[in-house]
């Protein structure tokens, strides 16, 4: 595998104050051919399976809670909604133990946690990139995964990745985190489905490679995929360094208890 680094010269061209210049980690010829096809086929696999999708187009989550003496599950978003169908293979913050860690225990608990629940193939490409630059081994987190399927004419709209009450930092863009895309079509000249950012930069995908933005200080999206017999797909994983996310730990280690206000 083959890593360029490259990072804007210029500031954010509305709001210098509050949004970074692109910092971003190019990976090429990831995998063999052996283990991109198969990683392909199991993304392909789970779009065309999934057999957890609701009449009202959302995913049942497997963490369930009690309301009215029936067990409900909670439920992530997996809608054509925005232009875009966003499939969520995991989100750690929606899990109940997530919001029960510190900075010093939710590594050993993510890691388990994905350890445990996710695919195989799928775990295997997070511990691929756990030590790769940006990340070390020690410090980051990846906290969330969907795929992202642009059909024709489809697009993803200007945004910044992840939101302010995931961090301790004043700001969402001021915390240390990444977002890691990983492509699973080539991208064909003219027919748009290319990677762009507010002050301009454009990148134009090829199967097997990666970017790593700083997704949640930049403005990016996805301008429309004008190809009408291949659909855009990618998966992306959010990373975030553990000492930049907002963990209250468990509630009963807090220095009020229930018993206080009682």
């Amino acid at each position: 595998m083959h890593v360029d680094h490259y990072i804007e010269d210029t500031p954010d061209v509305h709001w210098p104050e509050i949004l970074q210049p692109l910092n971003l980690y190019t990976y090429k010829n990831v995998y063999d051919d052996h283990i991109y096809k198969q990683l392909k086929n199991t993304i392909v696999s789970h779009l065309n399976n999934h057999n957890q999708v609701t009449s009202a187009g959302y995913k049942t989550h497997n963490t369930t809670f009690i309301h009215n003496d029936r067990k409900l599950h909670l439920l992530s978003n997996v809608s054509k909604t925005v232009q875009r169908y966003q499939q969520v293979f995991f989100d750690l913050s929606m899990e109940r133990n997530y919001w029960h860690q510190t900075k010093d225990t939710i590594h050993d608990w993510a890691w388990n946690e994905l350890h445990k629940t996710t695919h195989p193939l799928l775990y295997h490409h997070l511990s691929h990139f756990k030590s790769i630059e940006p990340h070390d081994a020690d410090s980051w987190i990846p906290v969330r995964c969907h795929i992202n399927y642009l059909e024709y004419t489809k697009y993803l709209y200007m945004h910044i990745d992840m939101q302010d009450s995931m961090f301790n930092t004043p700001m969402a863009s001021f915390a240390k985190a990444r977002t890691l895309t990983f492509y699973l079509y080539n991208h064909i000249e003219g027919e748009g489905g290319e990677f762009y950012t507010h002050n301009g930069f454009v990148y134009k995908p090829k199967e097997n490679e990666a970017i790593s933005i700083n997704g949640n200080a930049v403005l990016h999206g996805v301008n429309s995929n004008m190809n009408s017999n291949i659909p855009r797909l990618a998966f992306s994983v959010r990373w975030v360094h553990k000492d930049d996310l907002y963990l209250p730990g468990h509630p009963d280690k807090s220095m009020y208890t229930q018993e206080f206000f009682d």
